[in-house]
């Protein structure tokens, strides 16, 4: 009987395990986004991870759109993908308010694209990295980033925007939430982006939120330790009726 006892335990943690990396393999296979800071106004790396292909299919190519908000990004070097990327002319608020925009005016990026040099396979993954400044905001404003992933076969657009109280939609467009504007910075505006500041930063709000899986494993030891108890007590209580 302890042996059959001893089965039931150990099968029942292994469907609570299956029930929750699974759960976390779900929640991770959209195209995410963390940042090293997610301050208003603080200069960020955020990086995109592209977890999958497009059924099947492996992946060719990565456009991101750059929101309005943002002017100037630097894309970080993959060996595997060529870069290139898209501006508009731009003239800044206070360039046109001195009516100086012949001189003044510039160039925004609008989209960054990465092309595979060789097809991404459709069970692996790989990241992308934009630094950039974070615009102006109140704590909870979304930066979305749109994208769009072409394949051998068929593309996936991932541009689906998220509302507060709604379910998550089944294709969002990766996004950093904003936490409140730091209160001391340098000079050139790009605030404390050292050692210190990734340390100080929250951790980036991502489309979807890549899965908490400390959190989850705690849940999980804490089934774990359910389930042992009970075996010890039908045990113990199996034991008792016995002896009588």
């Amino acid at each position: 009987m302890p042996k059959r006892l001893a089965v039931v335990g150990t099968a029942t943690l292994g469907v609570t395990a299956l029930i929750v990396l699974g759960t976390a393999g779900v929640a991770s296979a959209h195209v995410s986004a963390t940042a090293t800071s997610t301050a208003a106004n603080s200069y960020t790396t955020a990086t995109f991870s592209l977890p999958h292909g497009c059924d099947g299919s492996p992946t060719t190519r990565i456009a991101f759109e750059v929101p309005e908000s943002i002017i100037e990004v630097t894309p970080t070097v993959n060996p595997n993908w060529t870069i290139t990327k898209t501006t508009e002319p731009y003239t800044s608020a206070s360039a046109a308010a001195d009516d100086e925009s012949a001189e003044d005016a510039g160039e925004r990026v609008t989209s960054v694209v990465y092309t595979a040099k060789t097809p991404l396979p459709a069970d692996e993954r790989d990241t992308f990295s934009l630094s950039f400044s974070l615009p102006d905001g109140k704590a909870g404003d979304l930066v979305e980033f749109p994208a769009v992933q072409t394949c051998e076969k068929g593309s996936v657009e991932w541009n689906q925007e998220q509302k507060a109280g709604e379910a998550e939609p089944e294709h969002p467009a990766p996004s950093i939430t904003l936490t409140a504007a730091e209160t001391a910075g340098d000079e050139d505006g790009h605030g404390s982006h050292g050692a210190e500041a990734t340390e100080a930063a929250a951790p980036a709000s991502t489309t979807p939120a890549d899965p908490d899986l400390v959190g989850r494993f705690l849940g999980l030891g804490g089934l774990v330790l359910g389930a042992v108890a009970l075996v010890v007590a039908v045990a113990n209580t199996r034991r008792r009726s016995a002896s009588k």
